[in-house]
């Protein structure tokens, strides 16, 4: 996103009275520093450094999209690099841990049902056990 570019609301003014002052037939100079010319000089500055200040905003914004493109490319390498240490070692070898990747999880797949199922037929089990005095349990139905 581009930076947004400043102007300046006391140049602007400043042009305008400018302006107007211009049109007046006697040159003005009031002394103490204050006259026309003085005034037109000041709000040029202005208008030079609020051109160099947008200019390199503009320049900035380039800058940032170039970086953007480079970190881009960079984080497409890095994949790739990654993809290189998985390919050689596997993806479950300590060496590609240390490159930077996160070995896969091997996840039991039951559905809720399942486990449900099988909970309950061993607590059935559990509940339906009798142990002797020996240590050992009989089943009872």
């Amino acid at each position: 996103m581009a930076r947004a570019k400043r102007g300046s609301e006391a140049l602007d003014k400043a042009t305008r009275r400018i302006a107007g002052m211009r049109s007046m037939n006697d040159p003005l100079d009031f002394g103490y520093g204050l006259s026309l010319a003085d005034y037109e000089n000041r709000t040029q500055v202005l208008q030079t450094k609020l051109l160099d200040y947008n200019t390199k905003l503009s320049e900035l914004d380039q800058i940032m999209e170039q970086i953007k493109l480079l970190e881009q490319a960079l984080n497409g390498y890095s994949e790739k690099m990654l993809m290189g240490v998985a390919t050689r070692y596997g993806k479950q070898s300590v060496e590609y841990i240390q490159a930077g990747g996160k070995p896969r999880k091997r996840a039991t797949r039951q559905s809720a049902s399942t486990g449900t199922i099988a909970m309950t037929s061993a607590t059935h089990a559990v509940t339906n056990a009798v142990t002797q005095g020996n240590g050992a349990t009989i089943a009872v139905n």
